[in-house]
């Protein structure tokens, strides 16, 4: 017999001249498994961090975006935006989103719901999506919705309009009630026309908007972009829709009451100043901090390393 016949009969070998094996053992399997587990294990908070920072640049970029509309809006017509504008009532108002809506490329949108040549829903004392033409107040705007916040599209806490999670910072306030255009001692408030040149503490020391999150479970209900909508059913006035003054409860981030500035990012929540910088505020910070920037003239100066 000559070897070719004998090389045939053995079979094919390999490549790597190793003999050929049936398959892993079962130790074998679990051993690939327990490691495939681990790498995972090591890979999973590697990519929550990187979506936590892509959520807090995103974030951070929409406050600067408002800002930059807000000195456009300056340019324009010579003051910043009112927090909500209404015919000196507590009835429904535009709020300052809805009015800088042509100074963030929706110019198209203000006109469809006629922001500049009527009041917001007619100036109801409730306002609802239904008084809004084309029921457009439910649109869903990026610029206005922090990516890490997982309320929904609409907010049914505040009559189904459309989510917002930025917030006007009123001023440093106490008193547990208001009245009709009052001045809270920071830039934006109902009907207010506050200038650049009126915030004597500096616009990179005088806070505009804050981060507020939606939380059924601590009863944050975030706000809304389009306006004021006016009483509740209880006769409250709803202006947390679009602002909200800081005394000593809700100048603690992410703290106990209803409309303390917060978000999901861990850890704080993002502000914006008007000059348009933008800052990570940290859970446990002296309250006092957030309370002396909200105001525009009280003199104080705040440490820029708090």
């Amino acid at each position: 017999m000559d070897r070719s016949v004998r090389v045939a009969r053995r079979g094919p070998r390999p490549e790597t001249g190793l003999p050929v094996r049936p398959g892993f053992t079962l130790i074998e399997l679990l051993v690939v498994i327990a490691i495939i587990a681990i790498l995972i294990g090591l890979l999973l908070p590697a990519v929550q961090k990187v979506r936590e920072a892509a959520a807090r640049a995103s974030c951070q970029n929409n406050l600067k975006q408002q800002v930059i509309g807000m000195h456009n809006y300056h340019s324009a017509i010579g003051c910043l935006p009112p927090a909500f504008r209404n015919p000196n009532n507590f009835n429904a108002g535009w709020g300052w989103a809805a009015i800088l809506l042509p100074y963030v490329e929706q110019n198209a949108l203000s006109q469809q719901m006629s922001v500049d040549s009527t009041d917001f829903g007619g100036n109801v004392s409730t306002c609802y999506p239904a008084n809004v033409p084309g029921q457009l107040s439910t649109t869903k705007l990026k610029i206005f919705r922090c990516p890490a916040d997982t309320g929904p599209d609409l907010n049914q806490s505040r009559n189904g309009h459309a989510m917002s999670n930025y917030r006007a910072v009123a001023g440093p306030y106490t008193n547990p009630y208001i009245y009709v255009n009052q001045d809270f001692g920071g830039v934006m408030w109902q009907n207010s026309k506050i200038r650049l040149t009126d915030i004597t503490d500096g616009t990179s020391n005088t806070l505009a908007v804050g981060e507020c999150m939606f939380d059924t479970t601590t009863g944050k209900i975030a706000c809304i972009w389009a306006g004021m909508t006016g009483f509740t059913s209880s006769g409250s006035v709803r202006i947390s829709d679009v602002m909200w003054w800081v005394d000593a409860s809700t100048a603690q981030i992410n703290g106990t009451a209803p409309q303390a500035f917060s978000s999901r990012h861990p850890g704080g929540a993002e502000f914006a100043f008007c000059d348009g910088s933008v800052r990570f505020f940290r859970n446990g910070n002296d309250p006092n901090n957030l309370r002396y920037l909200a105001g525009r003239n009280d003199g104080v100066i705040v440490n820029p390393d708090f």
